[in-house]
């Protein structure tokens, strides 16, 4: 499973880079991760699970012992995947990234500019803001949601997610999918799509780690310098202000 193999490369990435468990936190829209190495700490986030079962308290004291966890506990497997992101991100700000500032309007641009008028643009998560200037251009775009159905708006529950994205030329994919393993399944209809992107703040990991996975692109946050309280605040604008980068695999 992609989370597994996710998994296996940021514990790596971990040991070698003797890398630390600071602290995690869950909050009410952002469950994030906190490391350190011997002079500077990184944060991971991603979207708290909803829906999902019911979140419970987590007793991990390490790095190791979060990214060995096999278990189907929503809370866990969130806590992971900020781990994962955390040490994506210690591993992004020792590379020589492209940075833009707004993710949602380069994500749009991305999509633009690799599509036509009548090709067929799949959501896996309503990004409202995208979809609506997709809307705007008159782009094809259909959205498929789990916390909010609106039909009448073409936004439609998940269950026929699959469905969709095996006709689509472009699907984007929200990176709080990599909690459980709806991406590994999704990504078995997406061979027809010539653009395959992975989105948001829960795919803050290192784009390397997802290559020959089925996904062409890595649309993200540069989390360098963004404090706890920050996330803390769970307010989905201040997490946006962060620069942003897209890269393909």
């Amino acid at each position: 499973m992609i989370l597994d193999i996710l998994k296996e490369k940021a514990l790596k990435s971990a040991k070698k880079n003797n890398l630390e468990l600071e602290g995690f936190h869950i909050g009410e829209l952002f469950t994030y991760a906190l490391i350190k190495d011997q002079k500077n700490k990184f944060i991971g986030v991603t979207l708290t699970p909803k829906n999902e079962g019911e979140l419970t308290k987590e007793s991990f004291n390490t790095i190791d012992e979060i990214l060995t966890s096999k278990n189907y506990n929503p809370t866990s497997r969130a806590i992971i995947l900020a781990t994962i992101n955390a040490i994506g991100q210690y591993e992004l700000q020792n590379q020589d990234m492209i940075l833009k500032n707004s993710l949602r309007e380069e994500l749009y641009k991305l999509i633009v500019n690799n599509s036509q008028k009548d090709n067929k643009i799949v959501f896996i998560g309503n990004l409202k803001p995208v979809v609506k200037q997709l809307r705007e251009e008159s782009r094809d775009v259909t959205v498929f949601c789990r916390s909010k159905v609106e039909p009448a708006n073409k936004v439609y529950n998940d269950i026929f997610e699959y469905e969709a994205v095996s006709s689509a030329d472009i699907v984007i994919i929200t990176g709080a999918s990599l909690i459980g393993s709806t991406i590994d399944a999704l990504l078995k209809f997406t061979q027809k799509a010539k653009m395959v992107v992975i989105s948001g703040f829960s795919v803050g990991l290192n784009p390397i780690w997802l290559k020959n996975l089925g996904i062409t692109h890595v649309a993200s946050l540069y989390l360098e310098n963004c404090p706890q309280k920050e996330i803390e605040k769970d307010d989905l604008e201040t997490i946006f202000k962060n620069r942003c980068y897209i890269q393909k695999i």
